[in-house]
């Protein structure tokens, strides 16, 4: 098979694995979230972040970036489980509504917290 299909397909096969997770993940969280805020997408994006970081760094002594496992894993399931564009869709709710210190709130937590996740991820495996 086609190296380029064959790492196409292990990464499809991935972004199902992270796009089930998300979906379950988030449907969790809601499920027990009172107030009117997309919390399950807040936390699977930190999730996320943290994850990308960790593997970043356990991978960047161990195998080079373009290795299977570190596409599946990145690419693949950590792309399905990330959700920008809920983020996106979910901030144009916000500015809709007028709910601009939600809307301060939610990119606040999700861009400054999920950086620092992401480097606190790939230095914890780097230590």
């Amino acid at each position: 098979m086609n190296e380029l299909i064959k790492t196409s397909l292990l990464i499809a096969g991935g972004g199902f694995i992270g796009t089930l997770l998300r979906f379950l993940t988030t449907q969790f969280i809601n499920k027990y979230t009172v107030i009117s805020f997309p919390i399950g997408t807040v936390v699977v994006n930190l999730i996320g972040c943290l994850l990308i970081g960790v593997l970043a760094g356990f991978f960047s002594e161990r195998l080079t970036s373009d290795s299977n496992l570190f596409l599946f894993l990145t690419i693949g399931c950590l792309g399905g489980f990330t959700t920008f564009s809920a983020f996106a869709i979910e901030s144009q709710v916000f500015i809709q509504n007028g709910e601009f210190l939600k809307l301060a709130a939610y990119i606040s937590i999700q861009v400054l917290i999920g950086i620092m996740l992401a480097v606190l991820g790939y230095n914890w495996m780097r230590s």
